[in-house]
């Protein structure tokens, strides 16, 4: 897989999705949000806007903002879930951060040995990024560390070599955990899944290492607000539209 080497700035980010609103083309929402980036170079604007239009945002066949999943939860939360949801969203924009959940991070917390050796999350990278470059190596560890620290599975402590790396399991915001249940259902292609699934091994619980108790406080929570539904022993989408959490 390729190399993940762009940084996403989550304040900036925060700034140019508030003003994302459905109907603008990109040349629109660009006009409207530049000024909330002046302070960074034309380089850095012109990355930013890349990351969130391919990462964050939904397109209609007609070039506008369409009204897709992640922005209907993203407009419908609480900050405290924004915050959460763009670290989530983050993290998943490349595959390598599911698969170092599932090899490295998910095993050390199985295991109960939750540190982990910087040796070893190189190595992980090393084997899954198709690059010769180190440069582009360490670059692309640098960027998965701080996008498994926003989701909180991942804590660390010190720099450089001597920066110690200890395995954590995440407690999304429960709107975030319905987001990442309705997003492995838009995946699949499905409405439904086992009640039990959602709660043990849904993209919701891969992405965050949540507990089960956990998950289900957010499958409950879900449901009470209508963001999830339930249906005799099965959990999907609503019937009705995201309504603010």
């Amino acid at each position: 897989m390729k190399s993940w080497t762009r940084t996403l700035n989550i304040d900036d980010a925060h700034s140019l999705l508030a003003c994302a609103e459905h109907g603008l083309t990109y040349a629109e929402w660009k006009s409207a949000a530049k000024s909330l980036v002046e302070h960074l170079s034309v380089d850095r604007q012109r990355e930013l806007f890349r990351i969130l239009r391919d990462q964050f945002l939904t397109w209609n066949e007609d070039g506008t903002v369409d009204d897709g999943l992640f922005m209907r939860f993203y407009n419908g939360s609480p900050a405290t879930a924004q915050i959460d949801l763009l670290d989530h969203q983050w993290a998943l924009s490349h595959e390598i951060s599911l698969i170092a959940l599932r090899e490295l991070i998910g095993p050390a917390l199985e295991s109960n040995k939750p540190q982990i050796a910087l040796a070893d999350l190189d190595a992980l990278v090393a084997r899954h990024i198709d690059s010769r470059s180190s440069e582009s190596l360490r670059k692309t560890r640098t960027v998965l560390l701080g996008a498994l620290e926003g989701t909180g599975t991942l804590t660390t402590r010190g720099t450089g070599q001597h920066r110690s790396l200890r395995a954590a399991r995440g407690r999304p915001h429960p709107a975030v955990f319905a987001y990442l249940v309705q997003l492995d259902l838009q995946g699949r292609g499905a409405e439904d899944m086992m009640a039990s699934e959602a709660v043990e091994s849904s993209l919701g619980v891969q992405a965050s290492l949540c507990t089960t108790d956990w998950a289900g406080h957010c499958v409950s929570w879900a449901i009470d607000r209508g963001l999830l539904a339930a249906r005799d022993d099965t959990v999907g989408l609503p019937r009705l539209r995201l309504r603010e959490a």
